[in-house]
């Protein structure tokens, strides 16, 4: 069988970001007599694999696969812009260590914002919230024509149902939810939970019966920049009061 060739396209990373050592490149092999090509970007060292994504802020992204490397990193199949992989950390890592939240420029914005108030984070988001479901069963027998015995009865249990779908907005005043048949707006202040899944975060609030889970892309993100909003706010009005 004729060996694989291999021809190096670009150099995506001098130094390695996951092993230090290698260059990431991006190769393209040629076989079955060179008749099919395909790209691979990975280290020539450690054999990490960088999966090139959607671009973000007109800047290039790669997801990292270890399937083929014996090193380990807290970024596996997490995808990070080149200028997080060559820092060594992502941007939200960053943000908590430092307890900064980040900016961001939102175009077309429909949020009236108040005075000193500024953009943190912000995208597409579903609502859903606990609702009250029925079932019933039925148990009549019939034992002679026209005649019955037993009857229904019912159980209900909570179940979370989409109430509506929008964009959510977190600022360094509030989290407002901007929906197409609702707006919902809570305070910084009067946020007591967040609670991080797999695929939303769950807000419970004083000003609110009902917890509210919204379903967002990098839940983790938005559970982290909430909580850091809340207690930068309780530090902004401890430090107002002593004034």
């Amino acid at each position: 069988m004729k060996k694989r060739e291999y021809e190096v396209k670009e150099v995506i990373f001098e130094k390695c970001p996951i092993c230090g050592k290698g260059k990431v490149e991006t190769k393209e092999s040629t076989k079955l007599f060179g008749l099919i090509t395909s790209d691979e970007t990975s280290c020539d060292k450690c054999n990490a694999e960088f999966i090139e994504e959607d671009e973000k802020g007109n800047e290039r992204t790669f997801s990292l696969n270890l399937s083929n490397s014996d090193q380990k990193s807290k970024y596996e199949d997490k995808t990070l812009k080149i200028s997080e992989w060559k820092r060594g950390k992502s941007d939200f890592d960053v943000c908590i260590e430092k307890g900064i939240l980040p900016k961001a420029k939102i175009l077309g914005l429909k949020v009236i914002l108040k005075p000193n108030e500024e953009t943190h984070w912000y995208s597409a988001a579903e609502m859903k919230e606990e609702r009250a479901v029925r079932h019933a069963s039925f148990g009549r027998v019939r034992v002679a024509k026209g005649i019955y015995v037993g009857g229904s009865r019912g159980e209900s249990h909570g179940e979370l149902r989409t109430i509506d779908s929008g964009d959510l907005l977190l600022t360094n005043q509030r989290l407002i939810f901007n929906g197409n048949m609702r707006n919902i707006e809570y305070k910084l202040d009067k946020i007591v939970s967040v609670q991080e899944y797999a695929d939303g975060v769950e807000i419970g609030s004083t000003s609110r019966k009902k917890v509210q889970v919204y379903i967002v892309d990098e839940p983790h993100k938005w559970a982290g920049y909430i909580k850091l909003a809340v207690q930068k706010y309780y530090t902004s009005k401890l430090k107002k009061k002593k004034k």
